[in-house]
């Protein structure tokens, strides 16, 4: 274990660190809160491990091949930023990620989402926001950033703070960057001016919506971005500044999982020249019951493509087309066809989306205008599209 967690646990434990016997309702069942001022707001770390909790058996200079040693767990974590005690009480709910986050399905995110709103948006429950720790491989499809954390934004039915954070570089490091990016997101998490904005990230000084968010590089601290839509706000001192009143993204929808325990398969296929259309059938023949493909420019389509869409539409498959660029989006056309149009949703965002749809038992229609139906009215909506494009 790295030196200054002695170092640091030493004076949390000197500020009384320790898990106090509060009064437990059935929202704070099962939870030890880990607190030096009991008159501070809860936060509930919920912990799918990630780089922030890794370590390197080789030196503090690796930030490429860690992973085999011995990284904190998340109360090491928090004693060796003790000063998140300073700011709030804090439990940790720890989910297993056996073979990392690249290896994740969706049941992790039915399983933190479900916790978070029995815990958070529960009657009278008074803990006022919540963290998680994840894997960056695949934060953005978790918060989108993002499947875990986008999972969750769109089943986390409250308007308190979810936060999603993580790190690029392991804890042994010799500038840990997972060490800030805790501090901030508990910082963020107790903000009153984080509520109703959807799920966040918070990452290397900067606040970004899960919604919209990506990963952009695969080494750097500085990856998480939202390149259209544009930062949320940033960590002054530790505090979180927001740019703009709340508000949530445009057509963020909200499914109910409450008794979800599985979630019908949606395959992603990457369209190119000379696209293979019946890789289309072969999923479904592999039992997809949805597909998105990313189509180049404003997500194009083969004429292949489209007419397997529409023989795979005939037969209840609904099929989502995203825009192979990291920015920009395919518009849907004037009348509703075969395939619909993920509008600013990336790939892996569109995948979640159409599970979740299909979970709830939407029809094609109502699906096509879960994705559609905000960019549809905005294009074709106005008097001068009525006499453009009718």
């Amino acid at each position: 274990m790295l030196p200054q967690f002695f170092t640091n646990t030493a004076r949390a434990l000197a500020l009384g660190m320790l898990a106090l016997p509060l009064a437990q309702a059935s929202f704070d069942k099962g939870l030890d809160w880990i607190s030096t001022n009991a008159s501070l707001p809860k936060v509930v770390i919920y912990s799918a491990r990630g780089t922030i909790l890794s370590a390197s058996n080789y030196s503090r200079l690796d930030n490429v091949n860690y992973g085999a040693g011995v990284g904190p767990t998340p109360q090491e974590l928090i004693g060796n930023v003790s000063e998140v005690l300073d700011v709030a009480q804090l439990a940790v709910v720890n989910f297993d990620v056996p073979g990392g986050s690249s290896g994740l399905n969706s049941s992790l995110y039915l399983n933190i989402s479900q916790h978070a709103n029995r815990q958070l948006c529960a009657e009278g429950s008074d803990i006022v926001g919540a963290i998680m720790f994840h894997g960056t491989n695949t934060l953005e499809e978790t918060a989108s950033a993002l499947e875990t954390a986008f999972g969750v934004d769109l089943t986390f039915n409250c308007s308190k703070p979810f936060i999603a954070t993580g790190a690029m570089r392991p804890d042994s490091y010799i500038s840990p960057d997972g060490r800030s990016n805790f501090y901030q997101a508990v910082a963020a998490a107790v903000s009153p001016a984080s509520r109703n904005r959807g799920g966040l990230i918070a990452f290397n000084d900067r606040i970004t919506s899960i919604f919209y968010s990506t990963k952009l590089n695969a080494n750097t601290p500085d990856t998480f971005k939202s390149l259209e839509q544009g930062n949320l706000g940033a960590f002054l001192g530790g505090q979180p500044f927001y740019y703009f009143d709340a508000g949530y993204p445009t057509g963020r929808p909200y499914f109910d999982i409450t008794n979800t325990t599985e979630l019908s398969s949606v395959i992603v296929l990457y369209g190119h020249q000379g696209f293979d259309a019946s890789l289309m059938y072969a999923a479904v023949a592999n039992g997809a019951k949805g597909l998105v493909l990313l189509g180049p420019g404003a997500a194009q389509v083969s004429p292949s493509a489209q007419q397997a869409a529409a023989d795979l539409f005939s037969k209840g498959i609904p099929i989502v087309a995203v825009a192979r660029p990291v920015t920009g989006t395919g518009v849907p056309d004037r009348f509703p066809g075969a395939i619909f149009y993920s509008s600013y949703v990336g790939a892996e965002q569109a995948r979640i989306m159409l599970q979740l749809a299909l979970n709830a038992g939407l029809s094609l229609d109502e699906i096509r205008n879960v994705f559609e139906d905000p960019l549809r009215k905005a294009v074709y909506g106005s008097w001068a599209s009525q006499q453009a494009y009718y």
